[in-house]
């Protein structure tokens, strides 16, 4: 029986999701909101994952759109996005 706060067992979180990853130059920044400027409404209702500029992918699950991208090795340097 727990008796004392202390004693309830913590979580464990192994490798949790960096659902948000920054882009890693101010020109990655630039070109990410160019690509969401000329294509949001192609996307309207999903997630998509960019880098630089690039669609690496897109899902209606976002977490689904996070399995794929790690997946493809590419999680690292993805910028997810909803665009709901």
């Amino acid at each position: 029986m727990i008796t004392r706060l202390e004693d309830i067992p913590k979580p464990t979180i192994i490798n949790p999701p960096k659902m948000f990853t920054k882009p890693s130059t101010l020109e990655g920044v630039r070109k990410d909101n160019e690509w969401m400027k000329q294509h949001y409404q192609e996307y309207q209702g999903q997630w998509i994952a960019l880098h630089d500029g690039e669609l690496l992918g897109t899902n209606k699950d976002g977490l689904e759109l996070y399995k794929a991208i790690e997946a493809a090795g590419q999680l690292p340097i993805a910028l997810f996005v909803s665009l709901a």
